[in-house]
């Protein structure tokens, strides 16, 4: 993943030291390229994301931004508790 950073970061780099007076041509494939790229890392995100949920269901945790949320886990998790 760092690699497809990096070579949007290069790609963007190629793009600013083409200069304005590069044809819409050359400029339309660099733009297409760092925008293939981004998407890859977007959709990237969004499966890590999704399974990051999974695995926190499957552990009796709830993910959210909100810290309002709910916590779920099993009682005898807590420190000082005693099972029955």
């Amino acid at each position: 993943m760092i690699d497809q950073l990096k070579f949007i970061e290069d790609l963007e780099e190629i793009k600013t030291s083409l200069g304005k007076n590069v044809d819409n041509k050359t400029m339309n494939i660099v733009d297409k390229k760092i925008a293939h790229y981004k998407h890859e890392i977007d959709e990237f995100e969004k499966w890590a994301d999704a399974e990051a949920e999974k695995d926190a269901y499957l552990r009796g945790t709830v993910v959210s931004e909100s810290a309002d949320s709910p916590l779920l886990a099993h009682p005898g998790d807590f420190s000082g508790d005693k099972s029955e």
